[in-house]
Parts: C-alpha cells; sequence; structure tokens
C-alpha cells in the first residue's frame, strides 16, 4: 500500500501556487466570470493528473533492475492475477487498482469536454495509458525505473476510464446540470 502514500503532495501544492494566480488572472482580463465550479475541476485534474505520473513513472523503493519486462499477450497478467491465492492484496493492487485509478479519466472527460461520445472516452483512455505504458518502457530501457510495459495495464486502465465515463452518465441523469435542464 506504498502507492497512497506517495502522492507528491509538494508537487501538487507548487503547481497550484503557480495555476490559480495565473488562472485568476487569464479570467480577469477576458472578463470570465461564470463557472467556478469548472475551474474547481481544473485544480483537481491537474492534482490527479500529476498524482498519476508520479506513481506510474517515478522510481519505485525497489530499485532499478537490468531486466526489461514486456507482455504483449492479452489477459495474460489478469489471468496469472487471478489464480494468484498466495497474497490477496497483490491481487487488488494489480487488479482493481489499475482498473479504479484511471476511473477519474472518464468522469474529467465528461465534465470538461462539450460534446463526449463512447469512442471519444475510449480513445482517450487508450491513448493516455499507452503514453504512460510507452514511458514506463521508455524509462526502464534507460534504467531510470523498474517498470513493464503490459498491455493488460493498457486493458485494465481502459476499463477503468470507461467505467468513470459510465459513471459520468449516470450521475448526469441523477443530477443534472441546471443550464442543461432549465
Amino acid at each position: 500500500m506504498n502507492y497512497i502514500n506517495n502522492i507528491p503532495i509538494l508537487l501538487i501544492a507548487i503547481t497550484l501556487i503557480i495555476y490559480i494566480p495565473l488562472r485568476f488572472i487569464y479570467r480577469k482580463k477576458h472578463k470570465i466570470t461564470k463557472n467556478l465550479s469548472r475551474e474547481i475541476t481544473y485544480i483537481l485534474l491537474i492534482a490527479y493528473v500529476e498524482s498519476i505520473l508520479y506513481l506510474t513513472l517515478f522510481p519505485t523503493t525497489t530499485g532499478v533492475s537490468n531486466h526489461v519486462s514486456i507482455n504483449l499477450i492479452p489477459f495474460k497478467t489478469i489471468n496469472m492475477y487471478i489464480n494468484f491465492h498466495h497474497d490477496f492484496t497483490l491481487q487488488v493492487i494489480n487488479l482493481l487498482g489499475n482498473i479504479v485509478v484511471f476511473i477519474p479519466i472518464g468522469i474529467f472527460a465528461l465534465l470538461l469536454l462539450k460534446r463526449v461520445t463512447f469512442s471519444t472516452v475510449f480513445l482517450i483512455g487508450l491513448i493516455s495509458t499507452l503514453f504512460i505504458e510507452f514511458m514506463q518502457l521508455v524509462l526502464s530501457i534507460n534504467g531510470v525505473i523498474s517498470r513493464s510495459f503490459d498491455v493488460d495495464d493498457l486493458i485494465l486502465n481502459t476499463i477503468g476510464v470507461i467505467i468513470g465515463y459510465v459513471i459520468g452518465i449516470i450521475g448526469r441523469k441523477l443530477f443534472p446540470d441546471k443550464e442543461e435542464t432549465g
């Protein structure tokens, strides 16, 4: 459970200390007075993106290995963790964790983009997770971190984005936006 303790609070704070005044100046210059909730969503998105990049691309405490692991066989790792009965925590982190961590992307897509389709969210999920997996591969090859490129992570992360999208759609139906209904 070390992952949760490693959220880069200082980095997020520094970014927001810079972002918030700049955004305030921009809003004032362009005479933007509405959408405070949208501004809060941007701030949450910044914190989320920095956290996810920190958790996936920064070196771990386990050290750097000379071995670079690549799995291009769909469901190989997923099946391995499903059938691994020795450490339930490891199963949850690697299966559910890869899904849950990416749920916010689907929600943010609905909140920040004007028109969002399932295809758009699917592509956002696939491209964002492919970027992370590719960067993990490049950084591992160069000895910076010790991670793996795994097609199953792409599958699980993209499922998480889609689940976030579905949660957002349900949320819109349960709590319609005042501007959309009236």
